[in-house]
Order: structure tokens, then C-alpha cells, then sequence
């Protein structure tokens, strides 16, 4: 694949390209979704092809084939130039592109127990001993829902600044979703485990128990009181924490988003964000975790990105368009759902760092409030900076005592309003919570957590 993909960037820059890159995958995969018993999606994917980027005059071009010969990936190449050259005609931003630092690095990631080596007969037993776990914990399980992914993929990258990087990724994710029914309420649990590497992971008890974790927190969700609605003092547990560094936060902190004028973020390098007690970072660089690479899809080498340091914001997310009209360096976030769709900024492993507070002592510090664990699903305006999350649950709090249970809590605000809010910072850090990120109609990996925080002045939803 290494001569395809050079053959291929060279095509590509005789045919005018300012710049080119190239990404080769083969990949094999496995998806399972179980529903009430029942297996609704099985399948194992095998793919192979190439993408194809050429920059010229401002303006990008790209094809793909899932052809690897070189009488396809030269039409591709051929392809990619001329769409760039006729769309730089119509760009209203000219920029050429900043050469970033050639990285020559080839990377397997570890695997005791490759998924591929498994059979799908074993995934699908597995897929159905979890849904089975939920159903048979509690007879007001009404409903149960089990997916599981994994993926293998080598992937070449190069591109005409030099760089040629080769991965053979791996990695594997199983999530359960139980709900919970009685007398008309139905609540919802949900618990997952995913990570870079084999099939070793679904064997863990963390894995075995996960739809026992799932109906669990469906029925004491049932057994709850509703939410008290107002403003409170509330501390944010770890996996809370994690979507607001991600979706409240990172979102707006990727660079894309900033020359679109669609980031609250937009001319505040420099300047407070949060209170001072708050750092937040983007890290690809975290090993053992699911939202871990080494270097981009773009040939870049990743980094740890520090977005704010102690309360001001440092800088965002970019990649080689980005970095080139900011005038700051590239720092590997660009990445791709596939061969056939181009890299794009991305979020990896989000989260804020560790204070020097212990959890005991924010809840102790709290005269009236709630202790909110977990969250479900959020919605986010990058360009306002207003969100709103759903918690999965949320206690009690009364003078410095955790107490009372409740449901159907949510939280909403402003970003920068809610981070200068902060009243302290745990420091029990905890990365979970591994997923998938949506954005521009491609999926990535990523994870995000946080240490436990108080915040003043919470936005809380709720039914009573």
C-alpha cells in the first residue's frame, strides 16, 4: 500500500496540486444490535479503498475509489485536482498552506485477542447473554437494547509534505440500554465499556455485567422521586463533567468552528473563560483509551492540546487548513469515519483536569444542592455557547448530606457563565464514558470524564 499511496500524492502534485495526501485502509469489523431479545443487526463488514485530497488556490478537492489499483487511484488523483482547481475559482478566502514537519511512523496497536480471531458465533452469544442479563434482573424491564462494535483497520497516510505513517488499529465497544416501565414512568439505564485493542476487553467483568449495570440504574430510576426544578449549587460527577468539557466546551474549542464564526469562543484567546480553578485539555496521546491515536489523518503527529489553562483560554483544535489561515501550528486533529470521507477536526479524549478539593468536601460545603451522576443525552448551540443535558441521576443535598434520589433531571446554561460559576475542583479524575462522536456526518471514538466540581448557580430541570 506504502507505493499505491506515494504513487497516488505524486499523480496528484504533477497535476498541478499545491498539495496533496493520500489515505489507504483495509479494514474488517463486526456490528451486533440486539432489541427485546431479538437480533436485529448482524453484520461484518471488509473493505478496502482510498481517499484523496488535492489543495489548490484555496480550495479543496477530493475522490475516492474502492478500486486499489493504480489505473483507479490515478483517476481519483486526476479527479481531486481538477474539482480543487475549479472550485478555487469560486473561494472568497485565498490561502495557501503552512508545511508542517514530515513524520515517518508505523504503529500497531495491542491486542491480546485480535476480534477477527473470534468467531461472530461467540460476539453474537455475548451480544445475547447481556440482553438476557437485563431482561431477567427485574420483571419491570419492558425493554432492552445491546450493541457491540469492533473494528480492525491498517491505514497508510501520506501526503505531500513528506510524511508517511502506517496504523493497524484495533479496537472494541459494547453498550446496554434498559428501560424500565410502572404505572406509566419509564426511565432509561445505560452503561458501556470500550477501548483500543482486542476482544480481551469483552471478557472483563466490567464487560460481563453490563446489562445488570444497565437494568440496575433503570430501576432505582423508577423508584425515584421527580427532579425539583430552580437554581442550585450542584456537584457534577465525573461522567457530567466529561460532556461539558465535551459537548459544552470542546465543541466550540475546534478551529473549524472558529473561522466559520460558529464558536462563542471566537477572539477570546487570552482572555478568562472559567474560573481559575479550571484547565481543560483535548488528548489523543492517552494510552488504553478509546479515544487513543497517535498520530493524525492527515500525517500529523497528535498532541495534548491544552484549550484552558487555569481559568484562560490557550487555543483550539486544528488541522492543516486551519492551522495555515490562524497562523499557528498544526496539532493532529483531523480524522476521518473512512476512506472515503475527508479528515475533519475531531475531538478525542476530553476532559478537565484535577483540582486539589476532595469530593467529600464539595458535598460537605453544600448547604442546599444536588449531587448529579451520569448523563444521557445533550443538546449544544457552539455559536451561543447554550446547552442543555440530561442527567441520569441526581441526589439530594442538604447541608453538607446526600439524601433523596430523583429522576428526570436535566441541566441548562451558558457555557462561560457556568465555568466562571466553578466553586471547586475534586481531585478524583476519571476518564469513561467511550463512544461516538457525531459531527458533519461522520462518526469518531472518543472519551471524556473529568474529576467531580461544583458549580453555583445550576440551571436544573425537572418535574416537580
Amino acid at each position: 500500500m506504502d507505493d499505491l499511496a506515494e504513487y497516488a500524492v505524486g499523480v496528484a502534485m504533477k497535476k498541478g496540486a499545491e498539495f496533496a495526501d493520500v489515505r489507504i485502509e483495509r479494514s474488517t469489523g463486526t456490528n451486533i444490535v440486539m432489541m427485546d431479545g431479538r437480533t436485529k443487526t448482524m453484520s461484518a463488514q471488509k473493505e478496502a479503498g482510498c481517499g484523496l485530497r488535492a489543495f489548490s488556490g484555496g480550495a479543496w478537492g477530493f475522490a475516492a475509489t474502492n478500486q486499489l489499483t493504480k489505473a483507479f487511484v490515478r483517476e481519483a488523483a486526476e479527479s481531486a485536482v481538477q474539482m480543487a482547481k475549479a472550485a478555487s475559482a469560486r473561494v472568497k478566502v485565498k490561502f495557501g498552506l503552512s508545511g508542517t514537519k514530515a513524520v515517518r511512523s508505523k504503529e500497531i496497536y495491542r491486542a491480546r485477542e485480535k476480534p477477527s480471531d473470534v468467531t461472530v458465533e461467540e460476539k453474537v452469544a455475548f451480544a445475547t447473554s447481556l440482553d438476557r442479563s437485563m431482561r431477567a434482573l427485574n420483571p419491570r424491564i419492558s425493554s432492552s437494547n445491546v450493541r457491540y462494535d469492533d473494528f480492525e483497520v491498517d491505514r497508510i497516510v501520506v501526503n505531500s509534505f513528506g510524511s508517511r505513517t502506517s496504523t493497524l488499529e484495533r479496537f472494541t465497544i459494547a453498550a446496554c440500554s434498559a428501560w424500565a416501565r410502572s404505572e406509566g414512568i419509564v426511565q432509561r439505564g445505560h452503561a458501556s465499556v470500550g477501548n483500543v485493542g482486542g476482544y480481551e476487553l469483552m471478557r472483563t467483568e466490567e464487560a460481563i455485567g453490563l446489562g445488570r449495570t444497565a437494568a440496575g440504574q433503570a430501576i432505582r430510576l423508577l423508584d425515584s422521586k421527580p427532579a425539583p426544578a430552580g437554581k442550585f449549587t450542584v456537584i457534577l460527577d465525573n461522567r457530567m463533567t466529561g460532556m461539558v468539557a465535551h459537548e459544552a466546551f470542546g465543541h466550540a474549542c475546534e478551529a473549524d468552528s472558529i473561522l466559520s464564526s460558529s464558536s462563542v469562543l471566537e477572539g477570546l484567546v487570552g482572555k478568562r473563560v472559567a474560573h481559575e480553578s479550571i484547565s481543560l485539555y483535548d488528548d489523543p496521546t492517552i494510552k488504553s483509551t478509546f479515544g487513543y491515536f497517535s498520530t493524525d489523518w492527515e500525517g500529523v503527529r497528535a498532541r495534548k492540546h491544552t484549550l484552558i489553562e487555569d481559568g484562560v483560554l490557550n487555543g483550539f483544535m486544528h488541522n492543516i487548513e486551519t492551522s495555515s489561515r490562524m497562523d499557528e501550528e498544526p496539532n493532529g486533529s483531523a480524522r476521518s469515519q473512512a476512506f472515503n470521507s475527508p479528515p475533519i477536526i475531531r475531538m478525542s479524549n476530553t476532559y478537565i483536569g484535577p483540582g486539589d478539593r476532595h469530593k467529600d468536601e464539595l458535598i460537605g460545603d453544600t448547604k442546599r444542592g444536588l449531587l448529579i451522576q451520569g448523563s444521557q443525552y445533550g443538546y449544544v448551540e457552539p455559536a451561543k455557547g447554550q446547552f442543555m443535558f440530561k442527567c441520569d441521576e441526581a441526589y439530594d443535598v442538604v447541608k453538607g448530606e446526600v439524601g433523596q434520589r430523583y429522576r428526570d433531571a436535566s441541566l441548562s446554561g451558558v457555557i462561560l457563565e457556568v465555568l466562571h460559576n466553578v466553586q471547586g475542583v475534586a481531585d478524583d479524575f476519571m476518564l469513561g464514558d467511550p463512544g461516538y462522536c457525531g459531527k458533519g456526518g461522520q462518526a469518531a471514538r472518543v472519551t471524556d470524564g473529568g474529576p467531580h466540581i461544583s458549580v453555583a448557580n445550576m440551571v436544573v430541570g425537572g418535574l416537580s
